[in-house]
């Protein structure tokens, strides 16, 4: 479950994606089309953003690693969290846990993104 890149261009919405020279492809936010992808330049885009996924498991806001079609696995960086909730540590300083999508809010933050 990827955070996903999204521009304002001509008054709409698109998912983005830039190049080092400038150019940013738009793409539909129906899927993965991209036959019907178009270019523009960075200065047209008068809004760019990223919507960064997060959940909120047992009261806790945790991160999204990843989806299957019936979980998600969170991952938390604080060690007495990851113990009260019975996360696994997964490396040095962080701990996952595959949980029921139904236990789980799933929340989007916007942030903001310099083209």
């Amino acid at each position: 479950m990827n955070d996903k890149l999204y521009g304002i261009y001509n008054g709409e919405i698109y998912r983005i994606r830039p190049d080092v020279n400038g150019k940013v492809f738009l793409f539909p936010d129906d899927g993965e089309d991209i036959t019907h992808a178009k270019v523009a330049s960075s200065a047209d885009i008068s809004e760019a953003y990223r919507l960064c996924p997060y959940a909120e498991y047992k009261g806790i806001r945790t991160d999204v690693a990843r989806e299957t079609d019936d979980e998600y696995e969170l991952w938390i960086n604080d060690y007495a969290v990851a113990q009260e909730l019975g996360f696994d540590r997964c490396d040095k300083y962080g701990y996952n846990m595959m949980v029921r999508k139904t236990d789980v809010i799933i929340f989007y933050e916007k942030k903001p993104y310099t083209l």
